[in-house]
């Protein structure tokens, strides 16, 4: 059987939403450009192939049958579809357009406060932010550069270390002075982020016996915990990479200086084909100056 054998030209669509939207195919025929005896015409042909009436003609108007606003229904939907995915491809017609996939919280934590360095080191660079959390494949997807959390890069991709994914406690300065030892954080109110490693590892690797940490709030977004941090409601375990800058302004603080190694980094990958754009590769260049392999 032939793959959308029932679907019409997409002029009749056009024809058909314009008509059944004025109730008229004169109207319909002005609007889109067309005489009034070819969208007539066009209806026609459509009805023949549905094998239905769509309209019922009434002197010079046209009123929709039950059928007819049924399909209706249906062809508007798939041309805003149609007219919507248009309007998607615009970044790809823009010169300069670098596809950057980067993870929320990093795009919201690092990336997005740096975009003014990017622009500019590559004036001629029109970054496009991918949050999408989509798995990265370099060979079917519009991704030119991404930035991923893992124990190593994939194999055969370019790559470089942005940062180290070291783990430390990070509280808001008030809240952070009254912590004088590792072990207060017993009983202090603590953040949870979801991942497999958390407060229980890093009080364990302090030698700490972790039976009383898993009261306070748990968030599934590593920005969110911060904010939460930043806001003096508990203590966060994070990647000191993502809390570098509201360390450097104040708005955090680290207790301890010691962190917790989870043998995971932030690399920035790409592949050798992508490399070959000068924008991409631009963008890459940019990247290895603001690596920060020891945070």
């Amino acid at each position: 059987m032939v793959k959308y054998r029932h679907i019409p030209p997409t002029q009749f669509m056009k024809g058909f939403e314009a008509a059944a939207r004025l109730e008229s195919f004169s109207r319909a025929a002005e609007e889109i450009g067309l005489t009034q005896s070819a969208i007539s015409h066009q209806m026609r042909l459509l009805e023949g192939q549905i094998g239905q009436p769509l309209f019922l003609r009434i002197g010079r108007e046209v009123r929709l049958t039950d059928a007819g606003r049924d399909y209706h229904r249906t062809v508007r939907r798939c041309l805003e579809m149609m007219e919507e995915g248009y309007r998607r491809l615009e970044p790809y017609r823009k010169p300069g357009s670098v596809v950057i996939y980067a993870p929320r919280d990093v795009t919201r934590r690092w990336l997005l406060q740096r975009l003014p360095l990017l622009k500019t080191a590559v004036p001629a660079c029109e970054p496009w932010l991918d949050t999408s959390g989509t798995a990265i494949d370099f060979e079917t997807m519009e991704v030119d550069i991404a930035i991923i959390h893992a124990h190593e890069p994939p194999v055969g991709s370019e790559s470089l270390l942005i940062a180290n994914g070291n783990l430390s406690p990070v509280a808001a300065p008030a809240l952070a002075q009254t912590l004088r030892d590792p072990a207060d954080l017993l009983t202090a109110s603590l953040i949870h982020e979801e991942g497999p490693i958390g407060w229980a590892d890093w009080l364990a690797d302090r030698g700490i016996a972790p039976d009383a940490v898993w009261r306070g709030s748990n968030f599934s977004d590593s920005d969110i915990a911060l904010a939460a941090a930043e806001l003096g409601q508990g203590v966060a375990l994070a990647s000191v990479f993502l809390a570098r800058d509201a360390l450097a302004a104040g708005n955090l603080m680290q207790p301890f200086p010691t962190t917790l190694d989870t043998g995971r980094g932030w690399f920035a990958i790409s592949s050798p084909a992508r490399l070959k754009d000068g924008d991409v590769r631009g963008v890459w260049d940019w990247l290895q100056t603001q690596a920060a392999g020891g945070a």
